[in-house]
């Protein structure tokens, strides 16, 4: 199976999995193989999480594990500050660290 990795000013990458090695063809040449789009392998599975806590719901829904930590970890402190703002939680002016006030909102 061979499969486009990259364009490029020049010509187009392409990636064969057989032999494990690249292909490149110059722009204005056509690829004298046969090119497979979108392979089932390249497809990411619905049910996968790009980063933080995984937990696969019965809907195919990715959420954190404590609900909404996965979010929170996302925003900086200036975000989670008006975040809580939105929510009507006040955050004391001594809490400083990121982690506390994720812990405080979650």
């Amino acid at each position: 199976m061979i499969t486009e990795i990259r364009k490029t000013i020049s010509g187009t990458e392409y990636w064969d999995t057989k032999e494990k090695r690249s292909l490149f063809v110059p722009n204005g040449e056509e690829p004298g193989f046969e090119v497979t789009v979108n392979p089932e392998s390249m497809i990411a599975d619905k049910e996968l999480a790009t980063g933080g806590y995984f937990t696969g719901n019965n809907e195919g829904k990715v959420i954190g594990e404590s609900g909404t930590e996965l979010i929170l970890s996302n925003k900086t402190i200036k975000e989670l500050r008006e975040y809580a703002d939105e929510l009507g939680i006040e955050i004391p002016s001594d809490i400083k660290k990121k982690e506390d006030i994720i812990e405080l909102l979650s």
